[in-house]
C-alpha cells in the first residue's frame, strides 16, 4: 500500500501524491547518483554544459524519490521543485521558508540546464560547480529525512 500526501497545483488546489514503491525508489535514487557521477565527470573533462544538465537531472530524480509519484502521469519541472521545497515530504514537515534558498538554487540550475540544452549557450565552469554543490545539498537533505535504498 502506498502512502498518500498532497501537493498544491499551479491553481492552488490540493492534489494527491503517492509514495514511490521501493523498487522504483531504488531505481530513481540510483539514477540520481549516476547523474551526479556523470555531472562530476563532465565538469572534470571540460564540459560544463553537460555537467549542469546531469546535475539538474540528478536533483530531479532525487526529488522524485523524496516526494513520491506525481498526482498525474509525470512530474513537471516546476511542480516537482515546488512540491519538494514546500517540505511536506519530511516528518516533521519543514517550513517552506527553510527551503527558500534551495528553491532558488534549483531554479538557477534549471535555467542553466535550459541554457545548455535548449539555448545552446556556454555555461561557466563556476556555475557548473554550483550545480554540483546543489546536488550535494539536495542529496544531504533527502538522506537526513528519508531511509534510502
Amino acid at each position: 500500500m502506498k502512502a498518500v500526501s498532497f501537493c498544491y497545483n499551479n491553481d492552488g488546489f490540493a492534489e494527491e501524491v503517492t509514495s514511490v514503491d521501493k523498487t522504483e525508489e531504488k531505481r530513481r535514487w540510483q539514477t540520481a547518483q549516476e547523474n551526479q557521477n556523470a555531472a562530476q565527470q563532465a565538469l572534470l573533462q571540460g564540459f560544463p554544459g553537460a555537467s549542469v544538465s546531469r546535475s539538474y537531472y540528478a536533483c530531479f530524480q532525487a526529488m522524485w524519490t523524496a516526494v513520491g509519484d506525481p498526482p498525474r502521469s509525470e512530474w513537471k519541472h516546476g511542480g516537482l521543485m515546488q512540491t519538494f521545497c514546500r517540505g511536506q515530504w519530511t516528518d516533521p514537515v519543514l517550513l517552506p521558508t527553510s527551503l527558500a534558498s534551495l528553491y532558488k538554487k534549483l531554479l538557477a540550475l534549471y535555467d542553466l540546464r535550459l541554457d545548455a540544452d535548449y539555448r545552446a549557450l556556454q555555461v561557466d565552469p563556476i556555475k557548473a560547480q554550483e550545480g554540483l554543490n546543489t546536488i550535494t545539498e539536495v542529496f544531504q537533505l533527502i538522506a537526513h529525512h528519508k531511509t534510502l535504498p
